[in-house]
């Protein structure tokens, strides 16, 4: 037989075998609960770190990704106006050697008409000298 002291008003009881393996199993079957509920809890807490850690993770190499991509971006939008500029000063020149050429065309064709008004009056006054 086996004494037990009650922690609750400390009188102490006898018990045979029987009723002490009972109170043995209540005791380890509680117990065994209470780590397995622990255990529980720890793995259902390492489950959130791990899935905040992994999407922090994602979070970070998004981000990473969206400022490359946003660098490349600004990048070829520089290489895009440098090249709108270019194009639009190749344009300016080509206009600016058009008119400068339109210029010198038409001075000469000025400078031909006067020669040729020129020509015509004195031949007009070679002729009037002649008769």
């Amino acid at each position: 037989m086996h004494e037990i002291i009650c922690p609750h008003c400390k009188k102490a009881f006898k018990i045979d075998e029987a009723g002490y393996a009972d109170i043995l199993k209540q005791v380890r079957d509680s117990e065994f609960e209470q780590q397995l509920h622990d255990r529980l809890e720890l793995a259902e807490q390492e489950k959130r770190n791990a899935v905040e850690l992994a999407t922090t993770k994602v979070t970070r190499e998004l981000e990473k990704a969206f400022a490359d991509k946003d660098a490349e971006f600004r990048e070829l939008k520089a290489k895009f106006d440098a090249s709108e500029v270019a194009q639009k000063l190749a344009v300016t020149e080509a206009v600016n050697d058009l008119n400068r050429e339109r210029d010198t065309l038409a001075r000469d064709l000025k400078q031909a008409k006067h020669d040729m008004h020129t020509a015509s009056q004195l031949a007009d006054a070679k002729l009037l000298s002649e008769l």
